[in-house]
């Protein structure tokens, strides 16, 4: 009899389970899902199979194309459909997908309209974050784009994040693995140099929100940390740095450093000549422009950063500076292999039709 009850209690409770498992929708909601921690710390449950996304804000297409999966998106920002950004131009199908609002954040109907399986974003709150989410239905997952140089290991888990959602990890790690072997030739050609013997440098006319002239800079350049470069505006204090808001000095203190090597991002070359046009005590006594020692470099600051250019920027000014050092590297096509690997294609032709390309700007072409 007793083992009877208890045959008829486990029943009983089996039964209980099954119309539990039927009915609870909790339960039913993480079928087919797997938990991801974003980028802001959030517990997101995505689909574990993902056939359509949308991308949100300042470099998060970007790092969906690095990751080749173009196929995967839905729609995207009106902003990205009329531009030459490097990962546009490799791929300009993405400019037929329907448009899912304006910039920096799209609009909640049309993301919804366009049915992704998930949304990724950047720059975002938590708070905000969240109330995409709920306004849409759909799970959001926040990534970061940070600075390179000194941040690259946020940028690798980006990366990694939203490749575990798309089932693209191999191709995380290809691209990382590419990046620190570049990174670490780099390295290993330029740090043999003595200290002594590097040459001071300058990096002007970086954009940020837009064309700057030669007081804009980035203390903390990538170029210059990859190709261990002696770069003079590395003193400025810390709390003065944005990567996003920019860096500004005053034109005395360039004419104090007086650099020997000046970089500037061709995005601000015109601002650059009004600025030197405009100021002859500038021009005259910067001995980078009385010797011809400026150089062009691709803009790399457009709705966040184009990392590939970064890395191709790097490759570049160590050949200005170490040239015995670098005399097997042809820069155009080091370039192409790099955007090659980050893009899919070697479209380096086509970045420069604008800007015209690294080279020397001289007194006569600035």
């Amino acid at each position: 009899m007793a083992n009877l009850r208890n045959i008829k209690v486990l029943l009983l409770f089996a039964i209980t389970l099954s119309v539990i498992s039927c009915t609870n929708p909790s339960r039913q909601s993480t079928d087919g899902l797997v938990v991801v921690t974003d980028m802001l710390g959030r517990e997101v449950n995505v689909p574990k199979n993902i056939n359509k996304v949308v991308c949100l804000r300042a470099g998060a297409l970007r790092l969906l194309v690095y990751l080749d999966a173009v196929k995967y998106t839905t729609g995207i920002e009106e902003l990205e459909t009329r531009t030459n950004r490097p990962y546009i131009l490799a791929h300009p199908e993405l400019t037929k997908l329907p448009v899912i609002g304006p910039s920096m954040g799209g609009d909640a109907e049309l993301i919804a309209a366009s049915r992704p399986d998930v949304i990724f974003i950047t720059y975002t709150t938590v708070g905000d974050a969240n109330a995409l989410q709920n306004k849409t239905g759909i799970p959001v997952v926040a990534l970061e784009c940070p600075d390179f140089g000194v941040k690259r290991d946020t940028l690798f888990a980006s990366l990694k994040l939203m490749a575990k959602v798309l089932h693209k990890e191999s191709r995380a790690d290809s691209l990382i693995l590419f990046i620190n072997q570049s990174i670490g030739e780099l390295n290993k050609r330029s740090s043999v140099i003595p200290a002594n013997k590097k040459p001071s440098v300058y990096v002007g006319g970086i954009a940020y929100s837009g064309a700057h002239g030669i007081v804009s800079t980035q203390p903390f350049y990538p170029p210059f940390v990859f190709a261990n470069a002696n770069n003079i505006a590395s003193t400025i204090d810390k709390k003065l740095v944005s990567h996003v808001k920019g860096t500004y000095i005053d034109k005395e203190q360039l004419m104090v450093w007086n650099p020997d090597i000046i970089f500037i991002d061709l995005s601000g070359l015109k601002l650059v000549r009004e600025d030197l046009a405009k100021n002859t005590a500038l021009y005259n006594s910067l001995s980078a422009v009385k010797y011809d020692k400026m150089f062009g470099v691709l803009p790399y600051n457009n709705y966040a950063i184009n990392y590939e250019v970064v890395l191709a920027n790097a490759w570049y000014v160590a050949k200005v500076l170490y040239p015995a050092q670098f005399t097997d590297i042809n820069i155009e096509q080091k370039a192409d292999e790099i955007l090659t690997m980050f893009l899919g294609k070697g479209i380096y032709k086509e970045l420069t039709e604008n800007t015209g390309g690294y080279r020397t700007l001289t007194k006569d072409s600035l």
